[in-house]
C-alpha cells in the first residue's frame, strides 16, 4: 500500500471517528500468521552495560530488545555471506535515502523541484 494511500485511509478513519464521537468503535483484530515464525532466546547481558544499551536504543528511538536483534541478524547475514550482506545493507540504504528525500520533498515549505 503506498504511503498516500494509507494516509487517505487514516484520514478518512479519523473523520468518520469525529464525526460519530458516542459510536461504539468495531476493531477487529489483524489475524494474519507471521510472515516468519520466531523465537525467544533468552540473553546475558553485564548489568553495568544494560544502561549503554537502553541510551543506544533511545537515542535511535527502538525498544532495546529491537535493537539487541537487529544487530544479531546483522551478524548473522555477515558471518554467512559476507557478499550478499554488503550488497542488501547497501540497497537497504539507498532506499533509506530515497524515502528520507521523499519526506523532505513533502515537507510543508519544501523547494520544489524544477521539472524540465
Amino acid at each position: 500500500m503506498a504511503d498516500k494511500e494509507l494516509l487517505d485511509r487514516i484520514a478518512a478513519a479519523v473523520e468518520d471517528a469525529e464525526a460519530t464521537p458516542d459510536e461504539e468503535l468495531d476493531w477487529t483484530r489483524h489475524h494474519e500468521p507471521a510472515k516468519s515464525p520466531t523465537a525467544v532466546y533468552s540473553v546475558r547481558i553485564p548489568v553495568e552495560r544494560i544502561e549503554e544499551l537502553r541510551q543506544l536504543a533511545a537515542e535511535r528511538g527502538v525498544a532495546p530488545t529491537a535493537l539487541i536483534r537487529t544487530w544479531v541478524l546483522a551478524q548473522l547475514d555477515a558471518a554467512r555471506s559476507p557478499d550478499d550482506y554488503a550488497q542488501r545493507w547497501e540497497r537497504d540504504m539507498r532506499a533509506t535515502a530515497e524515502q528520507l528525500r521523499k519526506l523532505l520533498d513533502e515537507r510543508p515549505g519544501a523547494p520544489r523541484a524544477k521539472v524540465s
